[in-house]
C-alpha cells in the first residue's frame, strides 16, 4: 500500500538499516561529494523557472525520460553513468524542481520516530511528489540518511521554493520571502545573517539583486557567471527548466552559447529512453574534447586520496563506456602514468593496487605486468615479482627488462 507520495515500496526492515545507509549515501554521495554546483530558482507573478550547474569530473553526463506508470509520475532527469541511479536533479509533469548540493558530513542521525527510506532521493520526490508541500510530507515521515552530505533544493510551478538541509539536530525547510533562491555547498541555516562562505552564491545573489523580472535568459546569464572549471572539477552541464510551459534549456560543458531547447511533454511522450548529453551536441570545443581525453585521469587523482576501490570504480565505469559514447579507448597507459606517479609520492602500496588492476584490465599486454613486476620487487615482494616477470615472459620472449629482472633475482639467491 503507498502513501499518499508513493513511498511505500521503499520501506526497509530494521536489520537492513546499516546496509542500506550505505547504499542510499552513496547514491548520492558519489556524484556530489567535495564537487561544486549551483541552483538558481527564481518566481514572479507569471514566472516559476529553476536552474542548474552540476559540477564533477566525468563526461558521461546523461538525462533520463521516464513515462509515468500507475504509481509514479513521469519525469526528466539529469546525471551521470554511474551504473546505478545516479539522478542528480529534473523536473517531473506537475512542474516540480528537485536538485542537490553536495556538502560536508552534518552529523545527521535518524529520529527512531520516523520509517527509514532508502534510495535514490531526487529521482523518488520527482517520482512520487506534485509540489513542495508534499515534499516536506516526505521528510517529515521519512529518515533519509542523504542530508548527512547533501541538500536538496526544491521548487514547484506555483513559485514556491524551498531547501531543505540538516541542522542542528533536524531536519530545515530553508525557504524566503525574496522572488529568488540560491543554493550551493554550504549549509544555508548556519549562515543566516552572515557572510556567506562561497563565490558562486555572492555572485549570483549581486546578479539577481539588479534585477527587477526574471526570466530564462537571466537565470542562464547567472550559470555562466558561477560555472567553474579547472582539472579538480569542471560544469559538465547545466540545465534550466521552465516550470509553468514545461520547457527544458540544456547546456553542455559550460557553453550558453549553444542551448538545446526541449518541452517536457514532447519528449515524454516519446517513451522510456537514456541518452548521453554527449551524443546530443555533436559540435564539441577543442577544450571538451580535451576534457574527454583527460577525464580518466582526473578521476583517479581526484578519488585515490580518499578511496583506492571508489577511484577505480569510477575509472573502470568511464573505460568501459568510452568506446560507446566517444569512440575512444582509455589504454593501459593511463593508469600507468598515475601509479607511477604515486609511488614517487611514497605511495608505493596505492600504486601496486592500481597496477594490479591494469594487469586485469589488460591481461595480454606485457608491458603491465612487467611495471607491476617492477613494483613488487621494490616493495620486496619477490615471490610476486618472479610470477608478473615470467608473466611477461610469456607474452614477449624476448623482454631484456624481465630477462635482466630474473637473472639478478638468481644472483642475489632467492629463485
Amino acid at each position: 500500500m503507498l502513501d499518499a507520495c508513493g513511498y511505500g515500496s521503499y520501506e526497509i526492515y530494521p536489520d537492513m538499516k546499516k546496509y542500506l545507509v550505505f547504499i542510499s549515501v552513496f547514491l548520492i554521495a558519489v556524484c556530489l561529494k567535495t564537487f561544486s554546483c549551483t541552483i538558481i530558482m527564481v518566481r514572479g507573478e507569471k514566472i516559476a523557472i529553476a536552474g542548474s550547474n552540476e559540477d564533477f569530473l566525468t563526461p558521461l553526463s546523461i538525462v533520463s525520460y521516464i513515462p509515468a506508470n500507475d504509481r509514479y509520475y513521469a519525469r526528466i532527469c539529469f546525471g551521470f553513468y554511474m551504473g546505478m541511479n545516479s539522478t542528480q536533479g529534473g523536473m517531473n509533469e506537475h512542474g516540480l524542481f528537485v536538485d542537490g548540493n553536495s556538502l560536508p558530513k552534518q552529523g545527521w542521525i535518524p529520529d527512531n520516530s520516523r520509517r527509514n527510506f532508502m534510495g535514490p532521493v531526487i529521482d523518488h520526490i520527482l517520482a512520487s511528489c506534485k509540489n513542495i508541500e508534499e515534499v516536506k510530507e516526505f521528510f517529515r515521515i521519512y529518515n533519509n540518511p542523504s542530508l548527512d552530505v547533501a541538500r536538496i533544493p526544491v521548487m514547484d510551478k506555483s513559485g514556491a521554493s524551498m531547501i531543505v538541509e540538516w541542522y542542528n539536530g533536524e531536519v530545515v525547510f530553508l525557504e524566503t520571502e525574496r522572488d529568488y533562491q540560491v543554493a550551493t555547498n554550504f549549509n544555508g541555516s548556519a549562515y543566516i545573517g552572515k557572510e556567506k562562505p562561497c563565490w558562486r552564491y555572492n555572485r549570483a545573489t549581486e546578479l539577481l539583486d539588479k534585477q527587477n523580472i526574471y526570466s530564462v535568459n537571466m537565470v542562464r546569464e547567472v550559470l555562466k557567471a558561477t560555472h567553474v572549471t579547472g582539472n579538480m572539477s569542471n560544469t559538465i552541464y547545466s540545465f534550466i527548466c521552465d516550470l509553468k510551459s514545461g520547457d527544458i534549456y540544456i547546456y553542455n560543458f559550460h557553453d550558453f552559447s549553444n542551448p538545446l531547447k526541449l518541452n517536457f511533454t514532447e519528449e515524454i511522450k516519446k517513451g522510456n529512453q537514456t541518452i548521453y548529453l554527449a551524443d546530443l551536441f555533436e559540435n564539441r570545443s577543442e577544450e571538451y574534447k580535451l576534457f574527454i581525453e583527460n577525464a580518466p585521469s582526473f578521476m583517479l587523482n581526484r578519488f585515490s586520496g580518499s578511496s583506492n576501490y571508489q577511484a577505480s570504480i569510477n575509472y573502470g565505469i568511464l573505460k568501459s563506456k568510452y568506446p560507446d559514447v566517444f569512440n575512444m579507448e582509455v589504454g593501459p597507459e593511463i593508469i600507468g602514468r598515475f601509479a607511477s606517479r604515486l609511488m614517487e609520492e611514497g605511495r608505493l602500496e596505492d600504486g601496486i593496487f592500481f597496477l594490479e588492476r591494469n594487469t586485469r584490465d589488460f591481461p595480454d599486454d606485457p608491458a603491465v605486468h612487467f611495471e607491476l613486476a617492477r613494483a613488487l620487487q621494490k616493495a620486496n615482494e619477490n615471490d610476486r615479482a618472479i610470477i608478473e616477470y615470467r608473466k611477461t615472459l610469456e607474452l614477449d620472449p624476448e623482454h631484456a627488462g624481465a630477462k635482466k629482472a630474473i637473472s639478478e633475482l638468481k644472483l642475489i639467491g632467492r629463485y
